[in-house]
């Protein structure tokens, strides 16, 4: 553009120097065309339009389709548009999507790619730079849509068929062989009456048609309140596993949360992760425990967009919150390792009323493993050990063994 200005420039010093009309026309032409060129461009750019059209949540392994949508709303052609969208790197190769069109007066063109959706996180899809010309060529302008898309992709769910965790909570939904409590709202037959029973147990109808004194037979079940503590402070993780070890302790959470959710348990989550959606403060990030669909997908979002950190002490932070966890409820610890610190937190919460699990995530040796895991037994605590996607099932399986 500025070639042609100063062309012009020099052609219009000519003319008056030599009294030349024809150069003063051409100069005028020139004039002419860079004020027509930087209008029609200008105009151009103001009409223009822009939508994208992105889900904002997926889960791990799926193909999200974006759909750009731009519309000129002028009365002028575009002889050419170039588009440039900004993609996250972790979803698809290269990290861009390019395209080059041309747009007639009052026409909407659209174009799609696909996210494949790899990794767990929270991503942005754009800005968009669009950069556009005239007809001659001789302008062009540029400018950046601020109108950004967000990606939640939950991790990855490992199928989890059943737990057989503990709980000191009377009655509930779930049937149990802790023979601690039984539900009087599950009737499952009479028996005959024993020295000792309750009269409140006393089935009068079937009673008097029995002509002696029969008992309800009842149930045994408990609520299973469940909190999942994840510590995801990669300071105490091992440095060459660390990145590892906290997306599968990720995993483990939300493979966790989604099979007590389908349950129809209440379960919650807290870690020392920071949620880059939220402006949490100092204490623990998450959810107390709760029933519902939603609150399983406000686990998972959470757990999908969470950063991990280096400088966020976790057995600090849980001593902070035991005033609001509920009595009784079990405590998952998905932790790297064992440490002293770990210990006289679990034995604290232990005297509080709660069932504490430990699940170690950071431990690549069975060996170095097992030692903890005596300790553990010795102190009343479950212990297990994941350290790929395939030691869930075994995990469950010793928890099966254990009942």
């Amino acid at each position: 553009m500025f070639s042609v200005i100063a062309a012009a420039l020099i052609l219009f010093v000519l003319a008056s120097l030599f009294k030349i009309s024809f150069i003063y026309n051409v100069s005028y032409v020139l004039f002419g065309l860079y004020v027509l060129a930087t209008l029609w461009s200008q105009r151009s750019l103001n009409d223009l339009r822009f939508r994208r059209r992105c889900q904002e949540r997926a889960l791990f392994g799926d193909v999200v389709e974006v759909t750009l949508e731009i519309e000129n709303r002028g009365w002028l052609p575009i002889p050419w548009l170039q588009l440039h969208d900004r993609l996250p790197l972790a979803l698809v190769t290269p990290p861009f999507y390019r395209a080059l069109v041309s747009l007639q007066p009052r026409e909407t063109r659209r174009f799609s790619y696909e996210l494949y959706c790899r990794q767990r996180g929270w991503y942005e899809v754009g800005p968009l730079t669009v950069q556009l010309g005239d007809v001659f060529g001789l302008s062009h302008r540029q400018q950046d849509f601020s109108e950004g898309a967000h990606l939640t992709v939950y991790p990855k769910i490992l199928p989890i068929d059943e737990l057989g965790l503990p709980s000191k909570s009377p009655f509930g939904h779930l049937r149990t062989k802790q023979m601690l409590y039984e539900d009087p709202a599950r009737v499952v037959g009479v028996r005959d009456y024993l020295s000792g029973d309750s009269l409140r147990k006393i089935n009068w109808k079937v009673s008097a048609s029995a002509g002696r004194l029969q008992v309800k037979k009842l149930e045994p079940a408990m609520t299973l309140e469940t909190v999942i503590l994840l510590n995801v402070n990669s300071a105490e993780y091992t440095r060459q596993y660390a990145y590892g070890a906290t997306e599968m302790a990720i995993v483990v959470a939300a493979s966790l949360a989604n099979h007590l959710a389908g349950l129809r348990q209440e379960v919650g989550l807290l870690t020392n992760g920071v949620d880059p959606a939220e402006t949490g403060g100092a204490g623990l990030t998450g959810y107390l425990p709760r029933k519902g669909r939603a609150q399983l997908t406000s686990i998972l979002e959470l757990l999908g967009r969470l950063t991990i950190v280096s400088d966020r002490p976790f057995w600090a932070l849980v001593r902070e919150e035991i005033k609001r966890l509920p009595w009784g409820a079990t405590l998952i610890v998905i932790t790297p390792r064992e440490t002293e610190e770990l210990l006289d937190s679990a034995l604290i919460l232990q005297r509080s009323g709660f069932n504490v699990v430990f699940v170690y995530v950071d431990y690549p040796s069975p060996e170095v493993y097992e030692v903890a895991h005596q300790r553990a037994l010795k102190l009343g605590f479950q212990a297990y050990r994941v350290w790929r996607e395939e030691d869930v099932d075994i995990w469950r399986r010793h928890i099966q063994a254990a009942i």
